[in-house]
Parts: structure tokens; C-alpha cells; sequence
């Protein structure tokens, strides 16, 4: 049995090295559809955002319970609602608000702990901007990906992925 002690900061880190591993990967494959990935993986600022990504999600589980991750993730969509409302983009504020309070209505450890949860949370970041910009279905897949990753790396270090991984602490 490995013993994982997952805060926030092993949360965090848990994104990082899962949505890492997982673009070196896909730089490394042949396939010519992911031309334009490995042409998105090419810009920093892509790169950026999908980590940005991949963290908040690394967090989400989490900002049910009053927490550093809480704090992280609440902050975070706060500034990125702040922005939104400026630019005018209130229809995606009003999702991005909605999604975000939705663990509040949870217990800790509920249903944003659940293996379905890693694949159905993120689907907003996937279906709401294809509704609006088919065209940019790849940019879509590419930040639901680094969703999931970090939600996979919040649930493997909290031992619900596998039973050889058990965490200590919270």
C-alpha cells in the first residue's frame, strides 16, 4: 500500500505531473489529427491555461468543505467572473457561477468524489462552447482533457481509483 498525504498542495502538485505526463504523451504520438494539439502545445499561453485547468479541477473536489482549495478555487472564479462581466461575456459568467457553487450543495466527500463526477463535471467546458463555435471543438476537447486529468489526479490521491493508493489526512 503507498500512503499519500493529499492537502491542497499534493492536490495541486497531483495536476501538474498527471496533465504533464499526459501532453508529453500526446506530443510524442504520430497521429496527424493531433497536428493541431501538438500546434496548440506549442504556445505557452495554451499550455498555461490547460494547467490553470488541470489544477482548479485538481481543487474542485474539495471546495465542498471550508479549505485552502476552497479559497484557491473560489478566488480564482471570482477574478475570472470579474473579467468576464467586463468583456460582457455574461452568459459564460452565469455557467461559470452556477458550476461552481454546485459542491456547496454536497456533503464532503459526496458525489464530487465519485468516479462519474471526473467525466460529467468538466462536460460544460466541452458542450457549452461547441454550442456556440463548432469550429472550435479541438480547443474544447483539449480543456476538457486537463480537466479530467486533474480531477483523475484529486481522486487517485485520495485513494478512490485504486485500492492500492489510501491517503492519510486530508
Amino acid at each position: 500500500i503507498i500512503v499519500v498525504m493529499a492537502n491542497y498542495k499534493g492536490h495541486i502538485s497531483g495536476a501538474v505531473i498527471c496533465l504533464a505526463l499526459v501532453l508529453v504523451v500526446l506530443t510524442l504520438l504520430p497521429f496527424t489529427w493531433l497536428t493541431g494539439v501538438q500546434d496548440m502545445l506549442a504556445n505557452w499561453q495554451w499550455v498555461s491555461g490547460l494547467f490553470v485547468t488541470a489544477i482548479l479541477f485538481g481543487l474542485w473536489p474539495d471546495i465542498d468543505t471550508n479549505s485552502k482549495a476552497q479559497d484557491i478555487f473560489f478566488g480564482f472564479a471570482f477574478i475570472l467572473n470579474v473579467i468576464l462581466i467586463i468583456y460582457g461575456r455574461f452568459e459564460v459568467s452565469a455557467y461559470l457561477g452556477l458550476i461552481a457553487m454546485t459542491p456547496i450543495l454536497a456533503k464532503h466527500r459526496g458525489w464530487t468524489h465519485k468516479k462519474w463526477a471526473m467525466i460529467v463535471v468538466p462536460l460544460p467546458i466541452l458542450i457549452v462552447p461547441y454550442l456556440y463555435q463548432p469550429n472550435k471543438l479541438l480547443i474544447g476537447i483539449a480543456f476538457y482533457l486537463s480537466a479530467v486529468v486533474g480531477y483523475f489526479s484529486h481522486l487517485l490521491l485520495d485513494g478512490l481509483i485504486t485500492k492500492r493508493v489510501r491517503i492519510k489526512g486530508n
